[in-house]
This record gives C-alpha cells, structure tokens and sequence, in this order.
C-alpha cells in the first residue's frame, strides 16, 4: 500500500475518532498525536566508495544538496503531496511530558554535477577506457559519464523517538512549549545513481542507520491543535546503497545532515465504548 493511501486512511480515523470533541480538561497522558509538515536539509560533505566487479574506488570530500519542490499544487494534491520533502509521526503521550513517536523524514540528497573532486582506487579498461587506471589521491572532475548520485525519491529516514515537552508560555487557549528529543533507526534509501554510465533508478532498500537530535517550538491552540518547527541534526551510516539492484554493485557514504522543518498536528484521545449490559430479569418461582 502506498504511503498517501496509508496517511489518508490515517486521517480520516482520526476524524472519525472525534479528536476535536471538547472536554472539561484535557490531559496529554494516555493521549495520542499526530503531524504533516515539509522540511529542508543541508549536509556535510562527504565520500563516496564505490566496490564491483571491474573497480573499487573512493570520491572524497564530494558536496550534496537537499532537490525541494517548488510551492504549489504538490503540497495540495492528495495524489502528489508526498512528491515534496516531507516530515510525519504519529505519537503517544506516556506522561503530560514525555512522549514515544514514530515517523519519517522525507529527505533527499543529490551529488552537485560537474565539482572538483579528489580519487583513489583502480577501475579496469573493461568498466571504462576514459577512467580505466590506478589513482592514488589524483584532483578529477566529476561528469556524469563517471557518476550521477542521487537518494532523490528518498533519503528517508525511519526513526523511533523520545522527546520531552517543557512548557513556556500560556495564555489563554494558546500555549508555547519547547519539544526536545532524541531518534533514530533505518535510512531507507531509493537511489537514482549511474557508476560510468551504468546504474538504475533502484528499489526502495534499507541502506544503513541514523541518530538524530532535535529541538523547536511548538504553539498549542485548547491543546489541541499545534503548529511546531523544528531543527534536527544528525548522522548517517550507509554501508549498503544500491546501484543495480541485486547485482554484486554496492556504495557506500556517510553523511552529517542539518534539517529544518515545518508541521502542523493534532493532539487526540481514542474513545473507548462502554459495553451496555443489557438488563436482567428476575425470576421468582
């Protein structure tokens, strides 16, 4: 099931879940929440190994950029709305103040074309006549006919948290708290990468592992509704990227990443129903 089938399905659960009822009182403990927002990355640079058949050699110290959709209609269009870089995570209260959470981040990374680059390694004749030889450390310049690279339908990063709410300001329906936490777990990678020409556009495929920290401001209105922004940073390990799928190919990085991101959410209860017993009769001999 794709994942904009899954969240529209998740939606209207919680609608239908009367997560906007009013109560006298509502406490976040044994509640639940939900958010959508878009984020922004930026990231360190980074090498690059690439291991197969006819080569084994490292690109140091290589640039990447985050590819952000332009605004519009994508950001509206239920059947476009996960093209852009997007953030979700449904979560649970186990205390007013600590929380357990699940979700993703809808990264992506791409390789700056045509930069200076630095190699090391051996390619064969066979793979490449154009790069075929022995580097050692040697200055080169990154064409597309030696590599593209791109995490571009997703550097998506999978992650567990915990985080902690710390109450700042409150006036009124309206309240300022300060969301802190810590996460990770799988970067799930769906790379476009071509090695001299050759590659795929790849599956979707468990690449490697993160952790990441995070803090921002979240704005509460009835402590219902919220609009949070956050900053998180992080690292990531990815020892297994794809290059053609199930064939021997394999690259592998890591990267250090900033991302910035804005969401919007809801805080909610699922409603337990009582059981209605239905009455009973006495019998009298």
């Amino acid at each position: 099931m794709k994942i904009k089938t899954i969240l529209l399905l998740l939606l209207f659960g919680l609608t239908s879940a009367e997560i906007l009822a009013q109560e006298p009182t509502f406490t976040r403990k044994g509640a639940f929440y939900f958010y959508w927002g878009y984020n922004r990355s930026v990231y360190a640079r980074t090498n690059l190994h690439f291991n197969g058949p006819e080569y084994d050699f490292t690109l140091y110290d290589l640039k990447g950029t985050d590819r952000p959709t332009r605004f519009g209609w994508e950001y509206f269009d239920p059947s476009r709305f996960t093209i852009p870089q997007y953030n979700f995570r449904l979560g649970y209260y186990i205390t007013d103040r600590f929380t357990i959470s699940l979700g993703s981040d809808h990264m992506k990374y791409v390789v700056s074309a045509n930069q200076k680059t630095r190699i090391s390694g051996v390619i064969t004749d066979a793979i490449s006549e154009k790069y075929g030889g022995a580097y050692l450390n040697q200055e080169i310049v990154l064409t597309e006919d030696l590599l593209k690279f791109e995490h571009s339908d997703g550097f998506n990063f999978s992650t567990i948290d915990l985080a902690y709410l710390q109450p700042l300001f409150e006036k009124g329906e309206f309240s300022v708290l300060l969301n802190m936490g810590i996460g990770g777990v799988w970067i799930i990678t769906k790379t476009n990468v071509k090695v001299f020409g050759e590659g795929l556009d790849n599956d979707f495929h468990i690449a490697g592992y993160g952790l990441a920290g995070k803090v921002g401001p979240r704005v509460e209105f009835k402590n219902r509704l919220f609009l949070l922004g956050e900053i998180k940073g992080g690292y990531a390990s990815l020892p297994s990227v794809l290059i053609k799928n199930s064939e021997p190919e394999i690259g592998d990085h890591n990267l250090s990443f900033l991302e910035y991101y804005v969401a919007l959410g809801v805080n909610f209860k699922i409603k337990r129903r009582k059981n209605k017993r239905a009455p009973t009769t006495a019998i009298h001999p």
